[in-house]
């Protein structure tokens, strides 16, 4: 049963092609050619089960398709929400992570490398206004991100504001 869950998750190329190959054995066996006489006889039921396997990942695939279809919307619009909220608790952080920000807007690097176990860059992923890219890094040198949505706000709202005199500085020479 386990096996069969396992392979419930295949992907749905994978599911048609295993389908297609046994039901080529199947219509083979049906329309009795004489290739698939030298098979072994436990193969038209093994090409039996695997058919149907195969048709129920299948069957399992476009279930799947039609309901990630029918709920974009909603999914769209509740992500839309979110980030909606999550710009508006930009005016709530603390004046070192806001710097923070804001000098990475003024130096044009959506991506900068700071100490991981600084408490304003450790805040800011904690909050999802920064990530961590994938791979392995040093601590003492951790690229951090400014996800794309937070970004595009940042750069609107800081076009009007003077930021020259954050240009040039590091992040961490302002001791908090």
């Amino acid at each position: 049963m386990k096996d069969l869950l396992e392979a419930m998750t295949a992907s749905w190329p994978v599911a048609l092609a295993v389908f297609l190959a046994g039901a080529g054995i199947l219509g083979g066996y049906h329309f009795d050619m004489r290739y698939l006489t030298a098979l072994p006889a436990w193969l038209p039921g093994a090409a039996f089960i695997a058919t149907l396997c195969s048709a129920s990942v299948l069957t399992v695939a476009i279930i799947r398709s039609a309901l990630q279809l029918i709920t974009r919307p909603f999914r769209r619009r509740a992500r839309e929400k979110w980030q909606a909220q999550h710009i508006a608790a930009l005016d709530d952080l603390p004046e070192p992570e806001a710097f923070l920000l804001a000098w990475a807007v003024a130096n044009k690097t959506k991506v900068f490398s700071a100490p991981y176990f600084n408490p304003h860059t450790k805040a800011l992923v904690a909050k999802g206004f920064l990530s961590i890219p994938p791979g392995n890094h040093r601590t003492d040198e951790m690229p951090f991100a400014v996800p794309d949505y937070i970004w595009d706000v940042l750069k609107e709202q800081l076009q009007e504001a003077d930021i020259g005199q954050l240009r040039g500085l590091r992040p961490f020479d302002r001791r908090w």
